[in-house]
């Protein structure tokens, strides 16, 4: 079996990949690339608010304008002497956005974390008579002013009748300042909060779920949901061991998983490679961690990007929709992306989405953020247990029907390796040491795609790469497509699961440098149906014009593929039908007139349409 020596450095981004064509097809698409202005934006940092004075819950602080955020509200840079808001576009977000049930009690005991700052000895309030939870968590972000900055509000009260407002602000990744409010009554505590949400946020409490306000603080929902049977306790659990450790649980149960299957889960859930994941995308987990993050919160991210998306296309808008100029206008939709979901930048300038490549790996936060939100309630699922092994448990939550490791001396082991290694495309800089190879069922997913299985078929076995990280969210809730108030633009052939015959194209995503070297790539068993839509420059309507064309999928022809197809039933039964490049003949150049993409991308747009056959582990 051919292997190649490993490599440790870090790979190229998928983004800087010489394959993706910059231009779309011309007859095609309408999609038109952002215009990219420079950033004249020279103001200096904000103005740091004074020190609080509060120290205790003794204390009685009223409010002193010295006490609070001088940070001053950044208004909307205005066109024609006015702005509008953008409530009043028709990109406004949708109603099913704009109410957060998150805000409310549902658990007759439930705990709302206190400020880790608050210098008040007691307990976030709930209002018995309708479950509203005051806690407000509040973000602004300012490219133009190098603002991203945060505002905390609770009513905290110590269970004795005695009741406070707590107010701390600053940058976001920073300590900040903070106050604490009032007189002792709950009339005046309350009277506080909602000024200060008033005051920030431009909206009354009540209105807290309505579309932001322009130039004011973003409300950011939380998800209080308990994350296990056990929250609270989290030191009980014996954290998996990064990978290559020896096991030092001190937890009775032992594990009952395979090996192989062990260090997968090791690998899946390891706390370490989570946060190096997030660092890397810029995404502030200290401000919102994934378990309190809401869906409502990633459906507002997503819209923004979206609104972001329908201005680069039709530069026209800043005008009609946002009465700005059009780099103004960016700026503005920036901004209140960045608001809604807190990026941890440092002293340095929030950047600024100018075109569609930014977007793109906004979105792909988004995507991953989703599926590391599933893992991480995978992780804390049944934290108190002491009788089954912490990996047992997450591996069980999982549901999968299968996960079996190919014996790395059978014939199925070394054709799925040849695979990997001789598809390698020389633009990739990829070494691979195959470490694992399990065979893998989700439930479900056969009966579901069985069901799919057309007339006029076309099966493959592709691949597809991904984060370690992501992969709680993939076992647990399959491959997905972005969601509709995503963006379609961006994304070179529409929304979709992208896949591949060249193992390195889809290595490109896997980001091994965040998991210490180590990256997990599908096979998934695609019905392409035929005739495949046929593609040769990017489309960011290939789904709507696949539909048109009769095809389910869409074909970006590369420059360089595998030259021969064979059945991919020698690699097992099971795969009868399906077919998969004869690695026995080297790649080559396809001749395919006019391709602007380097290798090949085949696009899906049901999930229904894949089936997850095999998850390789490899050492990059």
């Amino acid at each position: 079996m051919p292997t190649a020596l490993r490599q440790r450095k870090r790979p190229a981004s998928p983004d800087a990949e010489p394959d993706p064509p910059k231009k779309t097809r011309q007859s095609r698409s309408k999609a038109t690339k952002a215009d990219l202005d420079s950033n004249a934006d020279d103001s200096g940092p904000t103005k740091a608010p004074a020190q609080s004075k509060g120290k205790s819950n003794a204390a009685v602080i009223k409010a002193e304008p010295g006490d609070d955020d001088e940070d001053v509200d950044i208004s909307t840079p205005k066109a024609n002497g006015k702005a509008k808001s953008k409530s009043e576009s028709k990109n406004a977000i949708p109603d099913n956005a704009t109410t957060g049930g998150a805000q409310f009690a549902k658990a007759e005991r439930l705990v709302i974390p206190v400020d880790e700052m608050s210098t008040y000895s007691g307990r976030v309030y709930v209002d018995d008579s309708t479950g509203i939870i005051y806690d407000a968590s509040l973000n602004q972000t300012n490219a133009g002013a190098n603002a991203n900055k945060f505002y905390k509000v609770q009513l905290l009260t110590n269970g004795d009748g005695h009741y406070m407002t707590w107010t701390r602000w600053g940058r976001v990744g920073e300590r900040g300042q903070n106050a604490l409010l009032g007189n002792g009554s709950l009339a005046d505590a309350l009277r506080n909060f909602e000024k200060k949400f008033k005051d920030k946020s431009g909206l009354a409490w009540a209105d807290r779920g309505n579309q932001p306000k322009a130039g004011k603080y973003v409300f950011i929902e939380r998800n209080y949901e308990p994350e296990s049977s056990d929250e609270g306790h989290d030191e009980d659990l014996p954290e998996p061991k990064a990978q290559g450790s020896r096991s030092r649980s001190a937890s009775p149960a032992k594990c009952t998983l395979e090996a192989p299957v062990q260090s997968l889960m090791e690998l899946i859930f390891n706390e370490h490679y989570i946060q190096e994941t997030m660092a890397d995308m810029n995404y502030d987990s200290q401000k919102l961690p994934l378990g309190k993050l809401s869906k409502v919160t990633i459906t507002r991210g997503y819209q923004a990007l979206k609104d972001l998306s329908a201005l680069f296309n039709d530069h026209t808008l800043a005008q009609s929709e946002h009465n700005l100029s059009y780099d103004q206008a960016v700026e503005t939709l920036s901004n209140q992306y960045h608001s809604f979901i807190p990026h941890a930048f440092g002293r340095n300038r929030p950047p600024i989405i100018r075109d569609h490549h930014g977007l793109k790996k906004e979105v792909e936060l988004l995507q991953s953020l989703t599926d590391l939100k599933d893992a991480d309630s995978i992780s804390k699922a049944d934290k108190g247990s002491s009788s089954i092994h912490a990996l047992d448990l997450r591996f069980k939550n999982l549901n999968l029907r299968e996960m079996t490791p190919v014996d790395n001396k059978s014939m199925e082991f070394t054709s799925l390796s040849d695979y990997l290694v001789n598809t390698r495309g020389h633009t990739h800089g990829h070494t691979y040491e195959v470490l694992d190879i399990f065979r893998i069922e989700r439930d479900g997913e056969s009966d579901r795609f069985n069901q799919y299985t057309k007339a006029n078929s076309d099966r493959r076995l592709l691949w597809h790469g991904s984060r370690a990280t992501n992969f709680g969210g993939i076992l647990s809730q399959g491959l997905r497509i972005a969601p509709p108030e995503a963006p379609a633009s961006g994304q070179m052939f529409g929304k979709g699961v992208y896949l591949a015959d060249m193992s390195s194209k889809s290595a490109n995503y896997c980001c091994s440098y965040n998991t210490g070297g180590h990256a997990l790539l599908l096979l998934c068993e695609a019905e392409l149906g035929d005739p495949l839509y046929e593609l040769t420059n990017s489309s960011y309507t290939a789904g709507e014009e696949a539909m048109q064309n009769g095809s389910l999928s869409t074909w970006g022809k590369g420059m360089i593929a595998p030259p021969v197809w064979k059945s991919a039933g020698c690699v097992h039964p099971s795969l009868a039908g399906v077919r998969m490049p004869d690695t026995a003949t080297a790649v080559a150049n396809t001749n395919v007139p006019n391709a602007n993409l380097m290798y090949n991308e085949y696009i899906c747009y049901d999930i229904a349409q894949i089936r997850l056959r095999y998850l390789l582990r490899v050492k990059m």
